[in-house]
């Protein structure tokens, strides 16, 4: 166990060598598996992978292809998150922490567009940020590589948070309403468990680690949907768009088409 995700868990071997990544997370290496270095992180990564394909299929005729290529994202974050967590080598972090500026550029892009700005314009401007962002996320190293990556994230993120808060704003639809509300509850909640197993893993030495990171993955997860679901009803949303449930909670947007009066 290591008292900080900057020290490296040395004492522990498995399939994949010495660890390269620039983070070592709370979760003790090799465990459950030779070949495995975190094995509650990385099976947790497959809920993105889950996520992103059942959006493509329940979202891609009703909300779009430009709605549902977020999906499509977050499934390449998900493989890169796997191969990560599974083994803490540097090069498979980057196919980790890279695919998540990509997608969050993307998404703020789709957000501007929606809002009425130049698709070709900031299509340019965010494609300079991405690349600027991929090149210092990528180049540096230890602990200063983590933070130029969560300085670039967070930015974009931010950004798209801001311009669904101007959304929500003008919200009418109650349900809409209840469902960015979910979303918002649980990226508190995600945000929440991340930050506590980001500062704090030398508390594990005394207590059994819940495993917050996996949680992390799943609690964000839940979080993006419901924020894809209202969003993309509240920018696309007709006559024709419904909002379903399945099993009374996981909402999902339908499109049928209208009749035309005779």
């Amino acid at each position: 166990m290591t008292s900080s995700i900057f020290t490296k868990q040395e004492d522990v071997s498995g399939y994949w060598g010495p660890i390269t990544s620039s983070v070592d997370w709370c979760e003790k290496n090799y465990v459950h598996s030779f070949y495995i270095a975190e094995f509650w992180n990385t099976v947790s990564s497959f809920a993105m992978i889950i996520l992103g394909l059942a959006g493509v299929y329940a979202h891609h005729r009703s909300l779009g292809w430009r709605l549902s290529n977020g999906y499509l994202m977050i499934v390449i974050v998900g493989i890169g998150s796997v191969l990560f967590h599974a083994t803490l080598q540097y090069e498979h972090q980057m196919w980790d922490e890279l695919p998540m500026v990509w997608t969050a550029c993307y998404l703020l892009w789709v957000l501007l567009v929606e809002n009425g700005h130049s698709a070709s314009l900031f299509g340019v401007v965010i494609g300079v940020y991405c690349a600027l962002a991929t090149l210092a996320t990528s180049q540096s190293k230890g602990s200063t590589q983590f933070f130029m990556f969560q300085t670039s994230f967070g930015l974009v993120m931010w950004s798209c948070l801001w311009y669904v808060w101007k959304l929500y704003r003008g919200v009418q639809n109650k349900e809409v309403i209840r469902l960015f509300h979910r979303g918002a509850q649980f990226l508190g909640l995600a945000i929440g468990v991340w930050l506590f197993d980001s500062n704090m893993c030398f508390i594990y030495e005394h207590v059994p680690n819940p495993q917050l990171h996996a949680w992390w993955h799943v609690l964000m997860c839940v979080s993006l949907h419901f924020f894809f679901v209202a969003t993309g009803f509240e920018l696309l949303g007709t006559k024709a768009h419904r909002i379903k449930y399945i099993g009374h909670w996981l909402p999902y947007v339908q499109y049928q088409e209208v009749p035309r009066a005779e």
